[in-house]
């Protein structure tokens, strides 16, 4: 039986590097299945190039074609943007990046990390290493603005001083007024909910304005950058804390060979891994049921825990969600360098139903990797 598979994914426009990392993650573990002789995957390829009007039409394009699931999508506005065509045509989306949290439909799969995943250990973070005041600036999307109400509540709830609050246009470039307000309100650090090449010169111009920033561990926080993004980075990274569920540190082979073989700059990613689990998943869910039907396969996906090359991912049959052991990563010398990480699997909490309250607990339910 031969898979058919729809990929989409931005590999040109403003955040192109994500979606280049994301693909050759997918394509990856194509070859490796392939290779193994485990299946046969058609891929169907396509690039909106981070125009969100063209997510919808060309998930509608795929769905009348004969695809029926398809992994992709970065961005949360796209993945947004897809959930009305995937109802209308009966498709199912296997989303394999990080994201806010707040949403549970039964036409997606969530694989990426969810913010007991990312805020959560990040804010918890700040507040253990006795950081009196934060900067928050993010994107001007469902992202930023989310990541962003959750990172001011925790960490206001312990005791964190926000000291400005500010969103730019997705993709923009132009921070003068943040850098100006960052240079004149000195936060003991920046939590940053940037994507693209928003993310990357406000770290540029930072470092430009202020070189003392630069190497101090946690002077800048993201709940996204991952090594996708570090050869743009270059040494304005050096300090830059970043939560997740996976770090290059943790590379299985077959994803350091998915990323030598397919990624543009060679590294894997989460972006590459949660891709790569994503068809591997959708792979074996497809074996199992015989069939690519949506709803079959989301039920043997649920059913077990699933072998991929980020290890065993379990979803949850209600939520829908993936859990993962969440991690912290420094960035130095262009590698991010895993400083915490949990030490089993977490649970996705997407509504953070769970959590305790900010603040009570001050020592991220973490351990320390020296």
């Amino acid at each position: 039986m031969t898979l058919k598979l729809g990929l989409l994914f931005s590999t040109t426009g403003p955040y192109a590097a994500l979606g280049q990392s994301a693909l050759a993650g997918a394509l990856g573990a194509i070859d490796a299945l392939a290779e193994a002789g485990t299946a046969r995957i058609e891929a169907v390829i396509r690039d909106p190039g981070g125009d969100h009007a063209l997510y919808e039409t060309q998930a509608a394009g795929l769905l009348d074609d004969g695809v029926r699931n398809i992994v992709g999508a970065i961005t949360s506005w796209s993945r947004k943007d897809l959930i009305p065509v995937l109802e209308r045509k009966g498709g199912l989306l296997w989303y394999p990046c990080p994201y806010e949290g707040f949403e549970s439909n039964d036409r997606v799969v969530y694989l990426g990390a969810a913010p007991n995943h990312h805020v959560v250990p990040a804010t918890d973070w700040i507040a253990a290493r006795g950081m009196r005041s934060a900067y928050l600036v993010g994107s001007n999307y469902i992202w930023g603005w989310e990541t962003l109400r959750l990172a001011r509540d925790r960490l206001q709830a312990a005791g964190v001083e926000i000291a400005g609050e500010r969103f730019v246009p997705l993709g923009s470039t132009d921070h003068g007024h943040i850098v100006d307000e960052i240079a004149a309100t000195r936060p003991d650090c920046v939590v940053n909910s940037l994507i693209g090449p928003s993310g990357v010169t406000l770290l540029q111009d930072l470092a430009a304005r202020d070189a003392s920033r630069r190497g101090r561990a946690g002077h800048m926080v993201s709940f996204n950058q991952t090594e996708a993004d570090l050869d743009q980075l270059g040494p304005a990274a050096d300090g830059l804390l970043s939560a997740g569920s996976f770090f290059a540190g943790d590379a299985s082979p077959a994803l350091v060979s998915a990323a030598q073989r397919r990624a543009p700059n060679a590294r894997p990613s989460a972006f590459l891994a949660g891709a790569h689990a994503a068809v591997e998943i959708f792979a074996a869910a497809a074996l199992e049921a015989g069939t690519d039907d949506p709803r079959a396969l989301f039920a043997a996906a649920s059913a077990r825990p699933t072998p991929t090359a980020m290890g065993e991912v379990a979803i949850d049959p209600v939520l829908r969600h993936a859990g993962h052991a969440p991690r912290l990563a420094l960035a130095r010398g262009g590698r991010f360098e895993i400083v915490a990480r949990a030490p089993d699997a977490v649970p996705a909490d997407p509504y953070l139903a769970r959590q305790g309250t900010p603040g009570a607990q001050r020592r991220p339910d973490l351990r320390v990797v020296t």
